[in-house]
């Protein structure tokens, strides 16, 4: 027998970038007489750097017994191939631990740990291609499997290994999910203040679905600023939601309109509905919904609008958070008392009660008189990336920061202005810098954090970038 290098190569989605890797072996099967002097053994860790290569020395001959291994370990579903192996040279069981940054990470590196990881290699022709698999693995497509581990928390993540449609001895890695983000409240000791919650928020959160648009058609670009509705929002990480409504075709629905151009969005009883439905499910969680711009156009009556907000809500008490003192801050309710329910704020004065769970909302620099909560929320109105950037973090700088007795929110969303960019446009540029913003602010400059992030088009990939330094 001849011994060989047998190299296989982790190669990170390009968001990311691997810092280490380290696989060691926990069970294994060899051809028979390949290694003589034992160079593979229960405890041998392989590792490998930014140059993302382990190599494993050791002879190399294909025997069914070693794929009857790992057929017996991994069955077709839980590997790459979704198939079983005929033969084999060598097969491994192992713990792989991956320490990468980027992406959501921004440049902050954080090490996560998959058990039960089988690595084998068989022969394609005249190459020598490599397995993947394992118990914690599901076949998705594309020669892929969505792995489940676990960060330096203990904290359940996802990452998605391919093999097949790549190099024979590459594995594609790209990290699915590093934050629970249905449950990351969970996480959170019940004794944490609102205030000193970092949360993701939704703008303009019920225009997710058009209608009834003027002018049809070339209203939606600049309307529509969400892409999945109300129970998607929380699913994916949200809890601050800029509910605006009206009262139009003789129900209560979300709006997105100046004056008469504009679209409804999703109708209020199907937004509340959504919220409960989440809440039953998840009930470590808690949301805040604020109700603001009554629409007040031609012969739309917000006084009548209001009644019905708040004779509608009566229907969800069980579900709404309420407080017997009038004067309460909710900044500085902890966490543990809000669970489960819906925090509702109004930005006018009318039907409010905190006893039956009705707040005003007040938006300022400071606590106000009068106010149960206030936020410190001012956009930028720009189009331009850059402008709106140096614009928030003047005030973020000035204004924000956890533990202060309101809330500051951080406004990182572009204002459309038709014809240019639409929303959703505008919406991934900014998106996409994000990560590193917040990295720039909070790990390198040491600025306080923001307590709400707003943004539009919101999904699970930008908010676990937000949920993250909630659990550091």
């Amino acid at each position: 027998m001849t011994y060989r290098d047998n190299d296989v190569y982790f190669s990170m989605s390009k968001e990311y970038l691997l810092i280490r890797g380290v696989y060691t072996v926990t069970d294994f099967s060899v051809t028979e007489g390949q290694d003589p002097d034992r160079n593979i053994y229960v405890g041998l860790k392989v590792s490998c750097s930014d140059s993302d290569k382990m190599s494993f020395r050791i002879g190399r001959k294909g025997s069914e017994s070693v794929a009857q291994w790992f057929n017996d370990k991994v069955p077709a579903s839980q590997n790459t191939f979704n198939h079983s192996a005929g033969k084999l040279n060598f097969a491994f069981l192992g713990t792989l631990e991956l320490t990468i940054r980027g992406g959501i990470l921004g440049n902050r590196q954080e090490t996560f740990t998959f058990l039960n990881v089988a690595l084998a290699q068989g022969k394609s022709g005249t190459s020598n291609n490599w397995w993947f698999g394992g118990s914690n693995g599901s076949y998705a497509q594309s020669n892929s499997v969505i792995y489940s581990g676990t960060n330096a928390k203990g904290s359940a993540v996802s990452f998605v290994f391919q093999r097949g449609g790549n190099s024979v001895d590459m594995v594609g890695v790209s990290p699915e999910k590093l934050v629970d983000t249905a449950n990351w409240m969970k996480q959170v000791n019940d004794s944490v203040k609102l205030d000193q919650i970092m949360m993701p928020g939704s703008h303009d959160a019920g225009m997710s679905e058009l209608s009834h648009c003027a002018p049809p058609g070339l209203a939606d670009g600049y309307t529509k600023t969400q892409s999945g509705s109300i129970g998607q929002q929380l699913a994916d990480g949200s809890r601050y939601f800029d509910i605006r409504v009206d009262y139009d075709y003789n129900a209560l629905v979300t709006y997105h309109r100046t004056k008469q151009w504009g679209c409804n969005g999703q109708g209020l009883v199907q937004v509340l509905d959504q919220v409960k439905t989440f809440l039953t499910a998840h009930p470590s969680e808690t949301a805040i919904l604020k109700f603001s711009h009554i629409r007040d156009y031609d012969d739309h009556d917000p006084a009548v609008t209001k009644q019905k907000i708040n004779e509608l809500l009566n229907s969800y008490s069980d579900f709404i958070y309420v407080n017997a003192s009038g004067s309460i801050n909710l900044a500085e309710v902890i966490l543990g008392n809000t669970r489960g329910k819906m925090i509702l704020v109004f930005d006018y004065s009318e039907f409010i009660d905190p006893a039956s769970g009705r707040f005003r909302y007040k938006n300022g620099d400071s606590i106000q008189s009068g106010a149960n909560v206030t936020v410190y929320d001012r956009y930028s109105d720009t189009s331009d990336y850059e402008e709106m950037k140096n614009d928030q973090l003047q005030k973020w700088n000035e204004y924000g920061g956890l533990g202060r007795g309101y809330l500051f929110l951080l406004s990182w969303t572009l204002t459309p202005e038709p014809p240019g960019k639409t929303v959703s446009t505008l919406a991934a540029e900014a998106n996409a810098q994000l990560a590193g913003v917040l990295y720039d602010q909070i790990m390198i400059a040491n600025a306080g954090k923001p307590n709400i992030v707003y943004i539009d088009f919101l999904n699970s990939t930008v908010t676990q970038s937000i949920i993250l330094y909630n659990l550091q």
